[in-house]
Order: structure tokens, then C-alpha cells, then sequence
């Protein structure tokens, strides 16, 4: 079944664009000693594997690429690509993981549809994932437009580049407000050009807004205008509920992000921190506590050496603004006088990928966006239920990457004491210990090249509860 599926997926895009095309198909099973999936076999995978425990799925991807034209400075480029997960049992599913087209030429890409992509500035594949966008969650279908990489800063003769994208998207209607819009824009300034240390910093803006069908305030605003005050970050008008009147029109967060790049050739390195932004108070970087934190280092496979990668990260988030005090503003205006100016009658109580109109939180289809680390709530959500219950973290991560002759490894280990949120938080801290290997192993079967996969991972613990798991599959490409 899975070689008739690949053989038509690349029938149709060898007919399409017939240049640089590439298949494959892949059926894996999962084995789990609970009801629940361990964390390293479902974190971060692009929400490709159910969470209930034991399965078995099946992926196809067709990805291709066709030059459309040639200038002197940039070939114009046109992408598309698909990836269908088909998966039985409690959390079954056939859909498109990924289906995208992409335009890209003179240093732009215009991309339409779902693909994969993550941000700020992190390590994607050994990190335990971002603040902001990481691979955990189905990839929200949108529209982005921005630069495709670093990109020179006129007048600087490169010491200067930047980077940057703009992004609408649409989430899901199953939601506690039903189908809001997604907007996404990330921006980066990088200053070092050819030297072997460049440091950068940007910002990470996300917000959910719009949307139908909420329980207090019906439909919400969704017009061009309301784009607009969403894009810039101000109140809303008449339309709007009173609070994002006052206040921001749709729910925002992001991160302040700053780092170091290091390149000595067969070796590199990247620090990063990004801090977390939930309000407009936090542009000020009144929470500085609040952090994940990274290394990352790599080794090119001319030092022959089996490690290829290594990665460290802490991450931080318990602060939120403080002790929950009472609010008073920059100019003196207590806000138990005045309401109407405030968006919270109290400091410290950010709590981070939550917001009391769009109630499940920062994660889509079931899945956290951002960081795995903040649990989803299993409870259905209500006016009084928040969609992420545990936001308040402290966590050590170490993941590293090997090569052994045709065997790829990624080890992952993660350590967290998790309390809660500030509104509801948990009687005792929640200590949580996740390990996972995972093995591509590539071999030929009757000629034609076949990676085989074998993942094993352990959980122990309050947060994830404790189960081991263990994945076994193949993928064979055209």
C-alpha cells in the first residue's frame, strides 16, 4: 500500500513540476507501556503521533522544486510540497501534515499553505523547543512573506544583515472561541558580517484574534482595521470587549531574543536567550528572570569525530512580573481607582500562553505551539478553565546528536520542577524526568535506499506521569 501511495504522490509531482523531486512513505508503530505516549516520542514532531499511547501511522511526502526563472542576482524559485499522516485509533486523523507552494527569488519568499517552520533563534532539533513557534504543534495553514535569509544591510558592506518574516494565518474552529486568525511577525538584526563572532537580537511577535462564537462577547472583531491595530499593538474600538478596548485587540505574546554566533570552521556555536513577552510591560524587559537559555555547538563531519551536535538549555518562567501585588502605572495611576486604564488590577500574573477570550491558550489541534514544557490542560475548557495549566517552570535539557557509520542518533533528556500557574497552581511541585534515543539507520533493500527508525523513551514523573515506549518503522524513498 504505502509503495502504491509514494509511486501516485510522485506520478503527480513529476508531472506538475518535473525538476528536483523527491518521495517518500513511512509506517511506523508505537508501543507504550501506559495510555499516554512518552514525551520524547511525541514532543516536537509536528503533532505526527497521537498522545494516547500505543499506534501505529503512516506518512507520505512529495516535495518539489522547479526553477521558474533565471536573473543576474537570484533564480526564481517555485516550491510545493505535501505530507499526509494517516493515523487509526483514539486520536485518528488522515490529513495534511504539510501542503504547501512556495515562490521564492531576489532574496523573498512568498509561502501559502502548511509547512514546517520554526522561531525565534533556537536549536530545533535538539532543543527541548522554543518560546514561541516550535515544531510540537500541526503547522498553522498561512500566508508568510519575508526574507528568505540574512540579508545585507545597505551601506554596511555586510557587517550589518537582517532577517525578518510577516505571517497571517487561520486556527482552527474547534475552539472555545471558534476560528480565530493568527498573526506572526519575527524580525532579527544581526552586526559581525565575515567575522567569526556575530551577535544578533530581535523580537518574536504572535497573536490569536477575531474569532466567532465566544461564550461572553459573541463574534469578535475581524476586518482589515482590526488587522491593523493588531499589527501595531493598540486597543481596539467600539467593537471590541471592553478590556481590549483599553488595552490590545487579540491575545499577544512573543520574545525578546538575543545571541551570539561563533563559526571556526569545523566547529560552531550559538548562545541564545529568548525572554518571554505577554504584555506590553515586558517590551520593557521588566522580567528578566523569566528565560530559556541555550548553547548549541556543531562539529563538521571533517573532524571525524562521532559527535556531531550538542546542545544545553535552562529555562526559567516562574517569575511573570513579580509577587502578585497591586498594579499601579508609570504616571502613579493606582488601577483598583481606575480600572478602565489597566489590564490587570495586579502585577504578576502574566501567565504565559493563557488569555481569558481566546481560552485554549497558545496550542492548536490539541498541541502547545510554543514549548512542550507547558502542558495542556486535560479538563475541557470553560470560563473558569484555563488551556495550559502549567506555565510556571524550571528545566535543564541536554540533547546531543551521533553518527555511527550508516546510524544517525539524537538523545534527549529533560529535567523540569513544574508549579502550576500563578492562578491555580499545583499543591507541591511536579518533578518530571523525560529521556529519549532516537536511530535513523539507512540501508538498501532490492536497491532502493530504506531508512530504518527505532526510537526508545522513558518518562518519570508527576507532570507526563511515568511509561516507557518504544517506535519501530521504515521509510523508503523514490
Amino acid at each position: 500500500m504505502a509503495g502504491v501511495v509514494l509511486f501516485l504522490l510522485s506520478g503527480v509531482f513529476t508531472n506538475t513540476i518535473a525538476q528536483k523531486m523527491n518521495a517518500s512513505a513511512e509506517i511506523t508503530g508505537i508501543v507504550s507501556s501506559s495510555d499516554a505516549t512518552p514525551f520524547w516520542i511525541v514532543a516536537n514532531r509536528y503533532g505526527r503521533y497521537a498522545s494516547s499511547g500505543s499506534q501505529i501511522g503512516a506518512r507520505f511526502q512529495a516535495h518539489s522544486s522547479r526553477e521558474l526563472a533565471n536573473f543576474s542576482r537570484s533564480d526564481l524559485v517555485l516550491d510545493i510540497g505535501a505530507d499526509i499522516i494517516a493515523r487509526p485509533g483514539d486520536q485518528s486523523t488522515v490529513t495534511f501534515n504539510q501542503g504547501y507552494v512556495k515562490v521564492s527569488g531576489l532574496g523573498l519568499e512568498l509561502s501559502a499553505g502548511r509547512f514546517h517552520n520554526t522561531s525565534p533563534v533556537h536549536d530545533p532539533i535538539l532543543g527541548m523547543g522554543s518560546l514561541g513557534v516550535s515544531g510540537n504543534a500541526t503547522p498553522v495553514p498561512q500566508i508568510r512573506l519575508g526574507l528568505t535569509n540574512w540579508t545585507d544591510v545597505p551601506l554596511t558592506r555586510g557587517f550589518a544583515e537582517v532577517r525578518a518574516h510577516l505571517a497571517h494565518g487561520w486556527l482552527e474552529k474547534d475552539r472555545f472561541t471558534e476560528s480565530p486568525f493568527y498573526q506572526e511577525k519575527v524580525g532579527h538584526i544581526r552586526f559581525g558580517g565575515d567575522l567569526p563572532v556575530n551577535l544578533y537580537g530581535g523580537l518574536a511577535h504572535y497573536s490569536m484574534w477575531g474569532g466567532k462564537n465566544n461564550p461572553v462577547f459573541g463574534d469578535l472583531p475581524a476586518n482589515f482595521s482590526d488587522f491593523w491595530r493588531v499589527f501595531i499593538g493598540i486597543g481596539g474600538d467600539e467593537r471590541a470587549p471592553d478590556v481590549e478596548e483599553d488595552y490590545l485587540l487579540g491575545d499577544h505574546l512573543g520574545a525578546w531574543d538575543f545571541g551570539m554566533m561563533v563559526d571556526k570552521g569545523a566547529v560552531s556555536f550559538t548562545l541564545y536567550r529568548q525572554m518571554p513577552l505577554e504584555t506590553k510591560d515586558n517590551l520593557k524587559l521588566k522580567s528578566l528572570q523569566d528565560a530559556l537559555n541555550g548553547i548549541s555547538l556543531r562539529f563538521d563531519e571533517s573532524l571525524d569525530i562521532p559527535l556531531r551536535g550538542i546542545t544545553y538549555e535552562f529555562m526559567y518562567t516562574k517569575w511573570q512580573d513579580g509577587p502578585r501585588v497591586e498594579n499601579i502605572l508609570d504616571d502613579g495611576t493606582r488601577c483598583f481607582d481606575f480600572p478602565e486604564r489597566c489590564r490587570d488590577l495586579f502585577q504578576g500574573n502574566e501567565n504565559y500562553y493563557n488569555h481569558h477570550i481566546y481560552r485554549v491558550g497558545w496550542a492548536t489541534q490539541g498541541r502547545t505551539i510554543g514549548n512542550p514544557l507547558f502542558r495542556i490542560n486535560d479538563s475541557p475548557i470553560s470560563q473558569t478553565v484555563w488551556g495550559i495549566d502549567n506555565n510556571r517552570i524550571v528545566a535543564h535539557h541536554l540533547g546531543a546528536e551521533f553518527v555511527t557509520k550508516s546510524t544517525r542518533w539524537r538523545l534527549k533528556i529533560t529535567a523540569s520542577r513544574n508549579y502550576g500557574t500563578r492562578n491555580d497552581p499545583f499543591e507541591t511541585p511536579a518533578e518530571q524526568l523525560s529521556a529519549g534515543l532516537q536511530s535513523e539507520t539507512r540501508v538498501h533493500f532490492m536497491g532502493h535506499p530504506v531508512v530504518l527508525i527505532a526510537d526508545i523513551a522513558w518518562d518519570n514523573g508527576d507532570l507526563f506521569g511515568t511509561q516507557f515506549g518504544a517506535l519501530a518503522g521504515f521509510r523508503i524513498s523514490r
